[in-house]
């Protein structure tokens, strides 16, 4: 999977969507065993939960209802991405085969799985009642690159599906780097040219 699709994916799984607060939360799944390996030419380690009433409040303030209502309805959003290679084939094939199991175990519903030869996507949600208070997404291309991302909250799928269509990788990027320097965020994006 290149670059470019990757981060396509990761800006449509923030917009579909932090730590131990969110652990008591339904629909929450821990990714914090995920041991990304030094070695991976592409990282992508991002923990939002702190942000996100500060980023709805900045959307709110810029005339941007549609953002700000997506974002006052999520909670948490947590990703683990990184390259795979030979050397890292086989943390990343662990860890999607135990998320697997994890969303296959529980309560969790599949909404979306796609095979490919030995590329997977999966999807899947976590109902509370007839509320969607959890999004899990796995998104795996052996040889190429490993996504996990869990998205907590109040979702409303329909109002973030109209958002992420009018958001691209390119500006989701731009907007994280203004959060960075908030305390208890964790964004940590890098490529081999960092």
């Amino acid at each position: 999977m290149n670059t470019s699709r990757l981060t396509t994916v990761l800006g449509l799984v923030f917009l579909l969507a932090a730590g131990s607060a969110l652990a008591a939360e339904p629909g929450y799944v821990d990714l914090e065993w995920i041991v990304i390996p030094g070695d991976a030419d592409e990282i992508q380690d991002i923990d939002l939960g702190p942000i996100l009433m500060s980023m709805a409040s900045d959307a709110e303030e810029s005339g941007d209802d549609a953002l700000a209502e997506a974002l006052s309805m999520i909670k948490g959003v947590r990703v683990k991405s990184f390259s795979v290679d030979d050397d890292t084939e086989a943390v990343a094939e662990e860890a999607v085969k135990k998320i697997q199991a994890q969303m296959d175990s529980g309560d969790w519903k599949r909404m979306v799985y796609y095979k490919d030869g030995d590329e997977t996507i999966g999807v899947h949600t976590f109902y509370a009642g007839k509320d969607l208070v959890g999004l899990m997404v796995l998104v795996y291309e052996p040889g190429d690159s490993v996504t996990f991302a869990n998205i907590v909250g109040d979702l409303d799928l329909g109002t973030m599906m109209k958002l992420a269509k009018r958001i691209d990788g390119d500006s989701l990027e731009q907007m994280l780097e203004e959060y960075e320097d908030i305390d208890g965020v964790n964004i940590h994006i890098s490529t081999d040219d960092d």
